[in-house]
């Protein structure tokens, strides 16, 4: 008795995790997943592509930052190498 007692408590701790997968259990199956996005509508595509143009554009106007070295006064200047 005392085995089969076990054996129960065991199953249901193992079931625990998937029912904690469901979430509403009064929903219909397959209504409890998260929602996939739905395509853009036709307006919205075009507002999309002029947002990507313009951020295109935004970033063709940054102009590339020169390289910083702190350290710049404190090294020595390399020397020539054909200086023999």
């Amino acid at each position: 008795m005392r085995i089969v007692v076990m054996t129960v408590v065991a199953v249901a701790w193992l079931t625990l995790p998937a029912q904690a997968q469901v979430g509403n259990p009064s929903a219909p199956p397959g209504m409890s997943l998260p929602k996939m996005e739905k395509p853009p509508k036709e307006e919205e595509h075009h507002t999309v592509k002029a947002d990507e143009k313009a951020y295109k554009s935004a970033l063709d106007g940054i102009q590339p930052q020169k390289s910083f070295d702190p350290w710049g006064n404190v090294r020595e200047k390399p020397k020539a190498s054909n200086s023999r």
